[in-house]
């Protein structure tokens, strides 16, 4: 048997999504192959594990009864501290957690300090993908087509920015936090009054605000990707909404919410958005699994942006290939064999440096 951390929780506005994707890991992960570890991160992000840990309603509010966890580093294990300290093994981490505070990479930056490996993307890539304006950038610079988009930060002058971004982008616009997943935050303006008043509310959410220039009558088209150095494709989905965008209930809580598997697209729109989707893959330094946002629009494909942790881990789009079993054993196979080709990398270096290191010898250089 493995043991098989599920990470989920967090610092984030997508914290109770994090839970319902770790509550179908859970449900989902093979008992017979896999010892579960749940390991919640709460609001204040203390590692714990719930004593009711498949209860929704042990998450609404402060959780009172719980173990504490901490991560012994370099070891690959974790304390669990009750009456007594216990050591566990962990063989696998499974991210769950949608957002700030794990999709980000600072989880992948801790199960690499602990030595576990995590079916998440790089560090690299869960940064990068997640402020919006990095990512547009890193599209941008390998000519890879996106709408034409703004940053505003909390210290600019916001009088001369609106100013130059309207000049520049036009209206309508689309306003989001750069650095926030899901659709909190997110609002469309069509004069200046409304981007004034939608650029402070991505204010609230984070100090960095991407303004792009809205694209109407347009197909929004999404891909998982699943794989290490190479990924395999899913089906293709069209989601339906009234809006511009899917709100935060009609992606995560209307469950009449439409959504077409296996649009209508042209092999030449299809090919692209595949071809495309290889190539930030690449970029990126992707891995795992990841859903992929488009846009087309007159069969001209738009990237949008990339999920690195997907809601439900993007499941949906692979039941016609995969179970959820066979979808998480995947990712946890994955998680282990990147994890040991990345380790036979050398990351020490025996020098004389320390050794011929003269005492005071730098005293020169300091300020009197």
């Amino acid at each position: 048997m493995q043991n098989i951390a599920i990470l989920y929780g967090g610092k984030s506005v997508e914290h109770d999504i994090s839970v319902l994707t770790a509550l179908q890991v859970m449900q989902n992960l093979d008992k017979k192959k896999y010892n579960i570890i749940p390991i919640y991160q709460t609001h204040n992000c203390e590692f714990i594990i719930p004593d009711d840990y498949t209860n929704p309603k042990t998450y609404i509010g402060e959780v009172e009864k719980f173990k504490k966890v901490t991560f012994a580093y370099g070891k690959g294990e974790v304390i669990v501290k009750n009456l007594f300290k216990k050591r566990m093994k962990i063989d696998c981490a499974i991210n769950c957690c949608h957002g700030n505070s794990g999709e980000d990479g600072t989880l992948n930056a801790v199960m690499n300090l602990a030595h576990i490996p995590i079916t998440s993307s790089s560090i690299l890539g869960s940064s990068t993908c997640m402020d919006k304006v990095i990512m547009k950038d890193i599209f941008k610079a390998n000519n890879i087509n996106c709408v034409d988009y703004r940053l505003i930060t909390a210290d600019d002058d916001k009088e001369s920015k609106l100013e130059e971004i309207v000049n520049a982008l036009g209206f309508p616009l689309i306003v989001k936090p750069s650095n926030l997943g899901s659709s909190i935050g997110i609002n469309k303006s069509t004069d200046l009054k409304s981007l004034s008043q939608a650029i402070e509310i991505a204010f609230y959410y984070d100090s960095r605000v991407i303004v792009e220039k809205c694209l109407e009558d347009f197909k929004e088209i999404n891909i998982s990707c699943l794989g290490d150095t190479r990924p395999e494709f899913s089906r293709l989905e069209q989601p339906l909404s009234w809006q511009n965008f899917l709100d935060f209930d009609k992606k995560y809580t209307d469950s009449h919410a439409k959504k077409i598997l296996d649009p209508n697209l042209g092999k030449g729109v299809i090919d692209e958005i595949k071809n495309i989707s290889q190539k930030v893959w690449k970029i990126f330094d992707l891995s795992g699994v990841v859903r992929i946002d488009y846009m087309v629009k007159d069969d001209e494909v738009y990237i949008n942006e990339i999920n690195t942790i997907p809601g439900s881990l993007a499941f949906y789009l692979w039941k016609n290939k995969y179970d959820f079993f066979e979808l998480l054993d995947k990712l946890i196979q994955i998680a282990i064999s990147r994890f040991n080709r990345q380790n036979k990398h050398k990351y020490t270096f025996t020098s004389s440096v320390l050794a011929d290191y003269k005492p005071n010898s730098m005293n020169k250089y300091a300020k009197r």
